[in-house]
């Protein structure tokens, strides 16, 4: 037997010498009792009312976009109180979850003054609404809030969709995507509103689209600048595709009595993309190209493009073979 096995054993025969004696069961006798008066006078104690402080922090919802608040609002507000212990401890174990919210568009903004004050019985009312029935409201600090603001400018931009919206293969969107509000109002300072054209979606992403398809988009917001809304729905209806393809004659208008045009090639082929609802509905009669003798003849050179001048309102999805042509007039 080495020594830290002598030493070990030497060790653990005292303890249970000591833990055996009876100084140490008189010794735990008496914290026992000790720790039970604790608790018995915790409890009466908890019982008696006293007064004490509750912290709550302001948060401040639903500003107008139309206001910019200035200065430094308060951002909590000191409840006194009078309650029993055990209300206290309530209080201050949800001291950092609880919040009391003004509701600042709910409050008379007037554009004819600079500020407004959110008197000491609205928030009264508030603070009641976040206290035990048997707590007792004795004052708080501060008693009354003043919003300071000032109106801006405004105007109206259109939403622009930023990223990549596609169908799959062998669909097509019936129509263009539909943007829900298509305008927003932009609240901001003149020189920061002046530079803004428009308003884009946050980064969207969506491709291999094959049913019909919404989904809610976020905006982004230029610093300084707020929204009438900070989201936009976007949707479009989707649909399997065919193709048709019609034979058309350029047509001119307002062409001179006494002139002729010969256009080379004079019939073009009009190739589009059709949703199977519509394909039987489609026909020849749906288009028409045409073009303006009246920008003809101020041309610098003998060519000229074509675009369709009568479609049905819904198709988005064609091409023209050849979409640029050639033309010559000549007297009758």
């Amino acid at each position: 037997m080495n020594l830290k096995q002598i030493n070990k054993e030497e060790i653990l025969g005292k303890g249970k010498v000591f833990f055996g004696s009876q100084r140490w069961k008189n010794t735990l006798l008496f914290f026992s009792f000790a720790l039970l008066a604790s608790c018995f006078w915790a409890l009466q104690y908890f019982q008696q009312k006293f007064d004490f402080e509750v912290p709550i922090k302001i948060q401040y919802v639903n500003v107008p976009a139309g206001i910019a608040i200035s200065g430094k609002l308060p951002q909590e507000i000191t409840l006194y109180v009078q309650d029993k212990g055990n209300a206290y401890l309530n209080y201050f174990r949800k001291q950092k979850r609880n919040s009391l919210f003004i509701n600042i568009n709910l409050v008379t903004i007037s554009t004819s003054q600079n500020s407004y004050v959110v008197e000491k019985a609205v928030l009264n009312n508030l603070i009641n609404e976040k206290l035990y029935s048997t707590t007792q409201l004795k004052s708080f600090l501060p008693d009354k809030i003043e919003i300071f603001y000032s109106p801006l400018e405004q105007k109206e931009l259109p939403v622009v969709i930023n990223g990549t919206i596609s169908p799959a293969s062998g669909y097509l969107f019936l129509d263009s995507i539909l943007i829900e509000p298509s305008k927003v109002i932009v609240f901001g300072s003149k020189n920061d509103l002046n530079n803004l054209r428009e308003i884009q979606t946050l980064p969207l992403d969506y491709n291999n689209i094959d049913k019909d398809w919404t989904v809610i988009a976020g905006l982004q917001i230029p610093e300084g600048i707020s929204l009438s809304v900070e989201q936009v729905k976007l949707s479009a209806t989707v649909e399997e595709f065919t193709e048709k393809t019609f034979e058309l004659h350029v047509v001119c208008k307002n062409l001179p009595a006494n002139l002729n045009v010969l256009f080379f090639p004079s019939k073009v082929e009009l190739n589009v993309r059709v949703g199977l609802s519509e394909y039987a509905n489609l026909s020849i009669s749906n288009f028409e190209i045409a073009v303006d003798y009246n920008n003809l003849r101020v041309r610098n050179s003998a060519n000229c493009s074509l675009t369709l001048t009568k479609k049905p309102l819904w198709l988005v999805n064609y091409s023209i073979v050849p979409d640029v042509i050639e033309f010559l007039f000549e007297q009758k």
